[in-house]
């Protein structure tokens, strides 16, 4: 009886428990302000970084050559199509970076744009905004070092597309790559343009933070994407047509042909006897000589022409008129 009585008493207590556990509050009170969080702001440097490598040269940084021009409006990239303002979207991008705007550069940026190294399998890629660095910064002096080592006429080129594949960059089914490099191959920036909710955006920029002396290759990280988009051709689920005896060309398939018998051996000539009398020519003189077997017959008398044959027969000779004279003789 007191094992019963105990366990009730147990019981009870835990219920006890949870219903007073139930009825406090499991949230945080609701506080009476809300604190607005601190809104980054960032002072554009007034200089630019010293120029290195080829930056260095007479003609300037790629940076310089962009420090001058004006940063279109913020709507004009809503019409742009690629990849024929592949090179515009870069620009925008050069210009930001010398005027070290992050807004600017944050507009022309991808909702989840990363910088790496300049490979197009993104090694060592990392988001350009996160919480740490909302605008970017990192990112943003790193760029601008690394455009003042390339000279200002530094080559510029894009992944060449078909002309039946440029819909597929255009409309943001495949990415298109273009890339600046410097004169001896070693230095690249590397820029990825897709097209993001209709528009135009850089979603991957890579390059090296420092100049490296020689060519650096990752063999063991995989296969780059393809430059050209891989297109699948659709799949035919019609039937082949039937051949003339009712077989199909693709599905049934005709045992191979035997081969050949091989052919019978000739029998061998049987050996002539010994004691065989010889054969004697016939006498030449009773044989037809054959120039004159081969002898045109004589050709028949010449028949006279036509014109002989026609000719009317001569008149007789016209008979003298007898003179008085001779009468009278």
């Amino acid at each position: 009886m007191s094992r019963q009585r105990l366990s009730c008493v147990l019981t009870s207590a835990v219920f006890v428990t949870l219903a007073l556990g139930g009825c406090d509050n499991p949230y945080p009170p609701m506080p009476e302000a809300w604190a607005t969080p601190p809104v980054p702001t960032h002072t554009p440097s007034t200089s630019l970084p010293t120029p290195t490598a080829e930056g260095a040269g007479a003609e300037g940084s790629l940076l310089a050559a962009y420090a001058e021009r004006t940063a279109r409006q913020a709507d004009a990239s809503d019409s742009w199509m690629l990849p024929f303002q592949a090179k515009a979207m870069i620009v925008e991008l050069l210009i930001a970076a010398a005027k070290d705007d992050p807004q600017r550069m944050n507009q022309l940026l991808s909702d989840h744009a990363r910088w790496g190294l300049p490979d197009r399998r993104e090694l060592r890629a990392r988001p350009i905004a996160h919480d740490g660095d909302p605008l970017g910064l990192e990112f943003l002096e790193a760029f601008r070092q690394a455009a003042s080592r390339f000279g200002a006429k530094s080559a510029f080129s894009c992944a060449p597309l078909q002309p039946g594949w440029q819909m597929l960059a255009a409309t943001g089914a495949e990415p298109m790559w273009c890339s600046y490099t410097s004169a001896d191959n070693l230095d690249i920036i590397g820029f990825r343009l897709i097209v993001e909710k209709g528009e135009v955006v850089t979603d991957y920029v890579g390059f090296f933070e420092q100049r490296q002396p020689v060519a650096i290759r990752v063999p063991d990280a995989g296969h780059p994407p393809n430059l050209t988009p891989y297109v699948k051709m659709p799949v035919s689920l019609s039937l082949p047509q039937l051949m003339p005896d009712g077989s199909n060309p693709v599905i049934e398939k005709k045992p191979a042909p035997a081969p050949a018998p091989a052919p019978e051996p000739e029998p061998e000539p049987e050996p002539e006897p010994e004691d065989a009398p010889i054969p004697v020519e016939p006498d030449a003189a009773k044989q037809p000589d054959d120039a004159a077997a081969e002898k045109p017959a004589k050709a028949p008398a010449k028949q006279p022409d036509d014109e002989s044959a026609e000719k009317p027969a001569k008149a007789p000779a016209k008979q003298p008129e007898a003179k008085p004279d001779d009468a009278g003789e």
